[in-house]
Formats: structure tokens, sequence, C-alpha cells
């Protein structure tokens, strides 16, 4: 039989420690990220235990802690950040972007799910605006190594190949161009062909990357699930803060670039702002060394910003 005080007891607990955790993250988030990822934690058991909350998260971003309590193993989302994780703490076969080794061990990532690969899905492009408009007022506070990563729900009928994702890779850049509730940053040009241009969304600059299951010989580029990570572009600037530091950071990439993929180096991987370069066919890189291309000159003006 059920214990009505045994759950009384539960659910008041669950409460004090919601409203925990809302002081401890949005009050004070210089306290020590132990004690929020443990509020968070106990968050996501009491939501899965009372409220049967397991996939809808209504576009808002997660703390590692808040997808292993929210998510059990063998859940599509659990298993797509369990492989990504895979991916980045393998010890043989190192990932050359040391940087997203590190943002995930020193909890600066924050994780979000959509249920299908279709990028060009309005629910997608719509849940990722909000996710970002979510995280990007916190970016700073999460370290130097932050980013938000997409994890989508893996494909078992798969047939979409490399030029498709890259397609609805576009699409999705659009679209969140579209709801951008902030103007485009005035020293970006809008021209896609320019060697200044970059994704910006919510007023910040991204350089984003994304994996996807039809890459197989492209290994960084490849993933069971579709992955698409989005840096704020700001981090770069605490990285390299040298010329010294940003040489020895990128020699040690493309080094283990070299080791990692069976494909030469893309040739695409250029300095931002360097004469040539073109930061559109860095995104997504093709399965060949070729640039990837890009169906737009500029992305949509915003739909929500008047002017």
């Amino acid at each position: 039989m059920l214990d009505i005080y045994a759950l009384a007891a539960s659910l008041i607990g669950g409460v004090t420690i919601i409203l925990l955790a809302n002081a401890a993250s949005i009050k004070s988030r210089s306290a020590p990220k132990t004690l929020r990822d443990t509020l968070s934690s106990l968050i996501g058991f009491i939501r899965a235990a009372f409220s049967g909350e397991q996939g809808d998260q209504q576009g808002s971003p997660l703390t590692r802690a808040q997808v292993t309590a929210t998510f059990p193993q063998g859940t599509w989302q659990r298993n797509a950040y369990e492989d990504y994780k895979a991916v980045l703490l393998d010890e043989e076969l190192i990932f050359p972007c040391i940087y997203a080794t590190k943002g995930f061990k020193s909890d600066d990532q924050l994780y979000f799910f959509i249920d299908s690969d279709d990028l060009s899905d309005p629910r997608h492009i719509r849940a990722l605006a909000k996710a970002l408009s979510i995280y990007l007022p916190q970016s700073r506070q999460l370290g130097p190594n932050t980013s938000l990563v997409l994890l989508a729900k893996q494909n078992e009928n798969n047939t979409r190949t490399v030029e498709e994702y890259n397609a609805l890779f576009w699409k999705l850049l659009n679209g969140l161009a579209k709801l951008d509730e902030k103007p485009w940053p005035a020293n970006i040009p809008r021209d896609i062909d320019t060697d200044k241009w970059c994704f910006c969304f919510g007023g910040e600059q991204f350089f984003t990357v994304i994996q996807t299951p039809a890459h197989q010989v492209r290994r960084t580029r490849h993933a069971p699930g579709l992955t698409m990570v989005l840096q704020p572009k700001w981090i770069f600037d605490i990285l390299f803060s040298t010329e010294a530091k940003r040489a020895g950071a990128l020699a040690k990439v493309r080094a283990l670039l070299a080791k990692y993929d069976p494909i030469p180096v893309s040739p695409e991987l250029k300095n931002y702002g360097d004469e040539g370069s073109r930061e559109a066919t860095q995104y997504f890189l093709m399965d060949e060394n070729v640039p990837a291309p890009c169906p737009y000159d500029k992305l949509s003006d915003s739909e929500i910003v008047v002017g």
C-alpha cells in the first residue's frame, strides 16, 4: 500500500530542493559547481519520478548532472549523451578538439536534445532559439570552454547524405536568424561570402561545428546521431589571448587531426579574418576536401526585430 506520509514528505522535500536550487543557480552563480550540480540532479530525479517528465525540455539546456538525473540509461537522450561523452573521453584515440574535451571535464557545457535529425523542422528551430536565449545570459559564468551542445535522436533508418545534412544545417541557421530577438551585430557583415562573416544570434558571434551519421571518411565530423556544437566566439579571446598561444593551440589540434582523420586536414580550416578565409565553409566540412555549398548569400532578416 502506498505510504501517503512518505509521499507527502518526498513532495515537500522536492519543493524545498527546487527552491534552493533556483536560488543557487539564478541568484548566486558563484556558488560551487558541486553544490549546484547536486541540487540540479535532485531536481531532475524529482521531476522524473513525480511528473514522468523525461523528454520535453521545452527549450531548456541542461547541465551534465541534469542530463544524467533526467534521462535514465536506455533512453535515447541518455544514449546520445553517452555516445558524445565516449568520444571526448577516449584516451586511445584522442579527439582533436581538446577544448571540447576540457569543456566537458570542467562542466562548462550545456546540453540540448531534439527528437529527430531534421534540422529544418520548425519545432527544432524554435526550441533551439529558446535554448540559446537561456544559454547566452549565463554562458560567461559557465567557464572559458563553454558551448551549447545539441544532440539529436538517432535515426535507425537513416538514409540522409552528407549533402542533405548540409542543406538542413543551413535551413536551421536561417530559421534561427528569423527568430533572433536582437539586431545583427553592426561589425559583422551580412554577406556570407566574406572573410569577416560568422553566424550571430542574440547579439553574440558563434562558431558552430556539426557531426552527422553520414560522415564516414572524416571521422572528426562523424557521430551516430547528429551533433551540433555552438561556441560563443568570445571564448577564443580567452583561449588564444596571445599569438603564441593561438599558434601553439592550432598546431596541436592540427597534429591530432592528422592522426584522427584518414583524410588530410581540410584546406577550409583557416584563421578567421585572414584573406581568403570563409568561416561558413568551416562549420560543415564535407566528407572529402571540397568546400560545402552554402545555399544563401545572406541569412534572412529577423522577423522579430523591427527596423
